[in-house]
């Protein structure tokens, strides 16, 4: 029964948020892009891992907050304690992770994740300023960004 219901929410998810992939701007509002920061700061040298949430309005999909569940972090890797799908009421439209390597690229293991949860994707890496944020899209291909008041 669980499998069906996870299947069922599954489906339901990519169905309401189908809209929601038709958009030509992403925007990062200056207070997430604050705490993303400081949240990797915070974890160092460890990563840390968190969803983003978001809307798309007139063609542009604006992070608004981010939506945090337990994780398991080291210096390579930050998963989840649970991997329970986030409420589709969630807004969930991708993820946030750092990176203490220095390198933004995303790995094999991030390119697998980010095909599988999400439209859109940040990795930020050390010393994480702002400027050390990259934005991927679900193939894992380099997308601009802006931040915004």
């Amino acid at each position: 029964m669980d499998n069906i219901s996870l299947s069922f929410q599954k489906i339901l998810g990519k169905l309401l948020s189908a809209g929601q992939q038709s958009f030509s701007r992403i925007t990062l509002k200056k207070e997430i892009v604050e705490e993303i920061t400081e949240f990797a700061r915070g974890a160092y040298p460890h990563e840390f891992v968190a969803a983003l949430e978001g809307e798309v309005k007139s063609g542009t999909l604006t992070i608004t907050g981010l939506l945090y569940q337990p994780f398991r972090a080291s210096e390579n890797t930050a998963l989840p304690d649970a991997l329970l799908p986030l409420p589709m009421t969630s807004g969930s439209v991708g993820s946030v992770h750092s990176h203490p390597s220095g390198s933004s690229n995303p790995s094999r293991q991030d390119l697998h994740f980010f095909a599988k949860k999400g439209i859109i994707h940040l990795i930020i890496k050390y010393p994480f300023r702002p400027e050390d944020i990259a934005c991927y899209n679900l193939k894992g291909e380099r997308c601009g960004f802006e931040i915004v008041n």
